[in-house]
């Protein structure tokens, strides 16, 4: 199974994995949630990216590319090839992440997370006229 990783700014990645825990069922222990801050130790949030990645193919839901988790993320995880960082976390990014976790690789689950959550922007006011 693939281990999740969520990390964003602010308490945005621990609400949103809360949020999914009341929608979907999921192995609570597969998914971590990071809040990148000024107080943040990104050094420390890097090493247990790591450590995970010890045992396993992660996949890391950043909030947004070029920004503080997104860059913590890639530069930890360089060269590992067990680890994908997919940006633009959204909640159905990961609710259909954490329905597919146990049945799909990680390159498979990585092009699904970047399929749905693209998938869930649209304007939906003008999608109804």
């Amino acid at each position: 199974m693939v281990k999740i990783i969520l990390v964003a700014h602010g308490p945005f990645a621990p609400a949103l994995l809360e949020t999914a825990s009341n929608i979907c069922c999921f192995e609570q222990n597969s998914v971590r949630a990071y809040s990148v801050s000024g107080k943040a130790d990104l050094e420390k949030i890097g090493g247990e990216i790591k450590k995970i990645a010890e045992n396993g193919e992660v996949l890391v839901l950043a909030d947004t590319f070029g920004g503080s988790s997104c860059n913590m993320a890639l530069s930890c995880t360089n060269g590992l090839d067990n680890v994908r960082v997919v940006c633009g976390l959204n909640l159905n990014m990961l609710l259909s992440v954490c329905n597919n976790m146990s049945r799909l690789g990680l390159h498979a689950l990585a092009d699904k997370a970047v399929e749905d959550g693209k998938r869930a922007v649209f304007n939906a006011t003008e999608s109804i006229k």
